[in-house]
């Protein structure tokens, strides 16, 4: 048992050793080309790359995508803060056994508008819905300038992720979803407090909770997000006395104003829009 122990162990040394091998032998990369407004030379980031590959290992899982998707961050010397780089590179999926996408490539970065053109059912949704992280290749990769791209995606069906019981003032704030909870745990904990009496070890609880909840709506910029939302129905055309009526009596159009305002309250690096008519 013990022979047959150290054969396996020598067999599954010897199949990682082809495979470093067969990585080395691999060409490199091709440098990324950034447009007529250069920010830099592209650099891979091998910190990164390297500590994601740790991770992986340490986890025992695949986390590179559903079957075949590759992830990569570039790095670009002497871009602007705020730089950001998006790419797909020879994109590939099937869904029901029919392609979706064949080698598709193309990329978008900070300054740039680009145009998705193609028929009906030809996968411009489906290309959309993978940068923005919604859906995994089966073969390919993704490229980005950091790990923490900021990604903002309007789709055609926004409209279903809207509230009509809302107002227009909540469905803008409804971005701010995070602040919104500590807010409502804040309150939990004051409520907490009220209803410890002389109980001084329920208090100092509440109190310790409340400091700690504080420090991150500080840390949020909390104070801000109504006079941000405000700005924002300013700037998508509507009037002050707008902000309280329901999402419901807006029509089609404005709607449409309102999501694209929830997605520009998000501060995205990039923003993909599905058919924003």
């Amino acid at each position: 048992a013990a022979a047959d122990e150290e054969a396996a162990d020598a067999a599954e040394e010897a199949v990682e050793a082809a495979a470093v091998e067969e990585a080395a032998d691999e060409p490199a990369e091709p440098a990324v080309r950034l447009s007529k407004k250069k920010q830099g030379k592209a650099k891979p980031a091998a910190d990164d790359e390297a500590a994601a590959a740790a991770a992986t290992a340490a986890a025992g899982t695949d986390t590179s995508g559903r079957r075949g998707m590759g992830s990569r961050i570039e790095r670009f010397e002497g871009a602007e803060p705020g730089f950001a780089y998006l790419k797909m590179s020879g994109g590939q999926l099937r869904f029901r056994n029919q392609d979706v996408l064949t080698d598709a490539s193309w990329d978008v970065q900070t300054g740039q508008r680009v145009g998705l053109v193609g028929n009906n059912g030809a996968g411009k949704t489906t290309q959309l819905r993978v940068l923005a992280g919604e859906l995994e290749l089966d073969g390919g990769e993704i490229v980005k300038s950091s790990a923490d791209i900021k990604v903002a995606f309007l789709r055609q069906e926004f409209r279903e992720e809207l509230r009509d019981d809302r107002s227009l003032r909540d469905e803008m704030l409804s971005v701010f979803s995070e602040v919104l909870s500590l807010r409502a745990r804040y309150d939990e904990a004051e409520a907490a407090l009220a209803a410890a009496g002389e109980d001084a070890d329920a208090m100092q609880g509440a109190l310790d909770t409340m400091a700690e909840l504080q420090a991150q709506l500080d840390a949020s910029d909390a104070g801000a997000i109504e006079k941000r939302a405000e700005r924002m129905m300013s700037a998508m055309g509507f009037s002050p006395s707008d902000a309280e009526l329901p999402v419901t009596a807006f029509s089609g159009g404005w709607k449409m104003r309102i999501g694209l305002g929830k997605a520009l309250l998000q501060e995205p690096q990039v923003l993909l829009l599905d058919e924003p008519t």
